[in-house]
């Protein structure tokens, strides 16, 4: 088999390839060829800017593929071949001759100039579904020994100035058999990006990257896992990795968990039953069933697009005999009324408020009208703004059950709520939680 290894030479780059980059190929040639009895560096310039590396790394691609070359390895002008990466990709190959490209581990020069590894990266990647579950930066770097035409058959796109590389990654794994395992071919040097007319930042690729993977996970249903706990991990749909609360999921965490602690201290009652006023995509509600053994949870959310998340997270982690739908495609307020959905960030979907409307979609009830003489026990409010309304709107409730309250509120409305709300209701704040806009009181009956 024949490898070649391409390396596009961007402004800026040229003596970077001579003292580090070329050194560091013919070195690992030397070394250890592995499965490959011919290795080529193929190194494409554009020291002046004039084409573009996607250009450059696309025409060195068609002419490995037109030379009979079997594999390629793209490594940049500012990288360092690894002295064994051929033998390490031979081990790989070995063991797994079907794979069409093989990545391995994430490794960079650290500010003294010593490769290390790149903390949180996984170690194996096995399937497209896994790489998606991975924020990009801890996923896959450019060096990676892929079929010369696999890669000829997507190539870069050279109308981007950042980002091709993802694009790329994203093609083979959609199509091609692609693994990372647990080996370095090359360690990466940050911080050295190509200048010129087409240059980019970090931060330019990072924006880049992001918009692919949202576009990626809309098209491959893909589930975080969030283990907390004995027994089988909580699934949590993704769709948007830039949601706040999503971005918390794939860390493996549930959004706000040290709240739903200080919860667990404060409900007593065995088998709750819970009113989840703002459920969005179900962060709690998946929580609650797992932690408190609820009789029933009643989500209350008006927004269809979290409500396409909630029934698919109440699916998947097998609650649905816990859920009453009654406030499903429903607001909660002092009463009814007519509202319409405003979302002000699209990566903030908790954060959708109602606005009211005459000619809007979204119905609201009081919970003294929705839950009738069912019995509650702890209500959770989360109503951008709206919470002291829903608060009017289950004064017969909350007299008669006197559930634990966690509320959201907005700063505007403390006073309203804690020398106001809690005094005439006969409740006390045992504890909060500061954010940079609203405060969450955790409030129970005085007596």
């Amino acid at each position: 088999m024949k490898c070649a290894v391409i390396t596009p030479v961007g402004p800026g780059h040229q003596a970077l390839l001579a003292d580090s980059c070329a050194p560091s190929v013919a070195g690992a040639m030397a070394y250890d060829m592995g499965p490959f009895t011919a290795v080529e560096h193929l190194v494409m310039d554009d020291t002046q800017g004039r084409h573009g590396r996607s250009n450059r790394r696309n025409e060195a691609l068609a002419q490995a593929r037109d030379n009979g070359f079997d594999w390629v390895f793209f490594l940049d002008a500012d990288d360092v071949m690894t002295p064994n990466a051929f033998q390490a990709f031979g081990r790989v190959i070995a063991a797994e001759p079907d794979l069409d490209a093989v990545w391995g581990l994430i490794c960079t020069f650290n500010e003294a100039g010593e490769p290390e590894l790149r903390e949180g990266q996984p170690e194996r990647i096995d399937s497209r579904a896994a790489l998606l579950s991975v924020e990009p930066f801890l996923s896959l770097q450019i060096g990676a020994f892929i079929r010369a035409g696999c890669a000829a058959r997507f190539g870069f796109d050279p109308d981007m100035d950042t980002g091709e590389d993802f694009k790329f990654y994203y093609q083979l794994w959609a199509h091609c058999r692609c693994a990372k395992r647990p080996e370095i071919f090359f360690v990466n040097r940050r911080g050295q990006h190509s200048t010129g007319p087409r240059g980019a930042t970090g931060a330019d690729w990072s924006a880049a990257v992001a918009r692919q993977w949202a576009e990626q996970l809309a098209e491959l249903p893909v589930w975080a896992e969030i283990r907390d706990g004995d027994g089988a991990p909580a699934r949590m749909r993704i769709t948007n990795p830039r949601d706040l609360i999503q971005a918390a999921h794939l860390r493996g965490e549930f959004f706000e968990d040290s709240s739903l602690s200080k919860l667990k201290r404060l409900l007593k009652n065995p088998n709750p039953a819970i009113v989840e006023v703002g459920a969005n995509i179900g962060n709690h509600v998946v929580w609650y069933a797992r932690h408190l053994d609820p009789a029933r949870i009643y989500p209350v959310e008006p927004n269809p697009e979290a409500l396409k998340l909630l029934e698919q997270n109440i699916e998947a982690n097998g609650i649905a005999d816990r859920i009453d739908r009654r406030g499903w495609g429903l607001g909660a307020g002092r009463g009814e009324g007519r509202f319409a959905a405003v979302t002000d960030n699209a990566d903030n979907l908790g954060a959708t408020r109602l606005v009211a409307a005459d000619d809007g979609g979204i119905e609201t009830r009081s919970l003294d009208a929705l839950l009738g003489a069912d019995r509650v026990d702890f209500i959770k409010i989360d109503a951008e703004g709206m919470e002291m309304d829903v608060l009017d709107g289950a004064s017969e409730l909350i007299a008669r059950d006197k559930p634990v309250i966690w509320i959201e509120v907005l700063r505007g409305n403390m006073m309203d709520f804690v020398q106001g709300w809690c005094r005439k209701a006969g409740y006390r704040v045992v504890d909060s939680t500061a954010y940079l806009n609203t405060v969450d009181y955790f409030a129970v009956p005085r007596a």
